[in-house]
């Protein structure tokens, strides 16, 4: 049995009990197309004679050109539809309406299978105070999007929730980098962020953080939506280590 690792946050809208909480799963990571055709090789499923990424490129195109056409197109893991929200007005009854003058999007529910699978997931919950301050999810280089893998002097994002680094303490504010051994810590200030936003932050790494382990942490006092500053700098350490190479 699967056992998912959550984070028991207190309760605060039920003001008559005292000892409920809500669950957030703990996020580990975030796989993309090579990382499953990777452990599908690792359990010997993909054959020699098949081109695991270019398949399933294949695949996924066919279903969104199927959707396209008007198509509800059922996976083993959901069902894909479109949908349109938006209004028109009586004279565009009868003709072909420009998708940009509504929102045209795909619509995913889960599948039969998919509800069977997490019934039989068990939950760990471990108590931590509500979410308040930034929270690191996930940190790599968007060019080969490989978890907790950063290369010298390239470029890296960091993924998450109310990430904004802003305030007025100066030199206190930014994304750090430790080492390991903890005898070298590098900064990178606020102003050679880019996108700065509470869900991604986009850096150049640099040059002081060398080949070898490190530990990330960040310090802002951006709140929530990252628009106003805090009164106190919020820190957050990234609990996976991060290889450079």
């Amino acid at each position: 049995m699967n056992i998912l690792k959550t984070i028991a946050h207190p309760n605060e809208l039920t003001k008559d009990i005292k000892d409920d909480y809500y669950l957030l799963v703990k996020p580990i990571g975030t796989l993309h197309t090579e990382d499953i055709i990777a452990r599908l090789e690792n359990k010997q499923i993909a054959t020699k004679n098949v081109n695991g990424a270019a398949f399933l490129q294949i695949f996924q195109e066919e279903c969104l050109s199927a959707i396209k056409e008007g198509y509800s197109v059922q996976t083993y893991l959901c069902r894909m539809y479109v949908g349109v929200n938006g209004t028109i007005t009586a004279g565009d009854l009868g003709h072909n309406i420009p998708a940009d003058r509504v929102d045209v999007r795909m619509y995913l529910t889960q599948s039969v299978d998919v509800r069977k699978a997490l019934k039989q997931v068990a939950l760990h919950a471990e108590e931590q105070p509500a979410a308040t301050g930034p929270v690191i999810q996930e940190v790599f280089n968007p060019v080969n999007k490989k978890n907790n893998t950063l290369n010298i002097g390239a470029m890296a994002l960091m993924q998450g929730l109310r990430l904004t680094v802003r305030g007025d303490a100066g030199d206190e504010l930014g994304v750090f980098f430790t080492s390991v051994e903890g005898d070298i810590t590098v900064r990178v200030p606020p102003e050679q962020i880019t996108p700065n936003t509470p869900s991604k932050l986009q850096f150049i790494l640099p040059a002081g953080v060398t080949a070898g382990q490190w530990k990330v942490s960040l310090s802002t006092q951006g709140s929530g939506n990252g628009t106003y500053v805090t009164k106190n700098v919020r820190c957050v350490e990234y609990p996976n280590t991060i290889t450079v190479i």
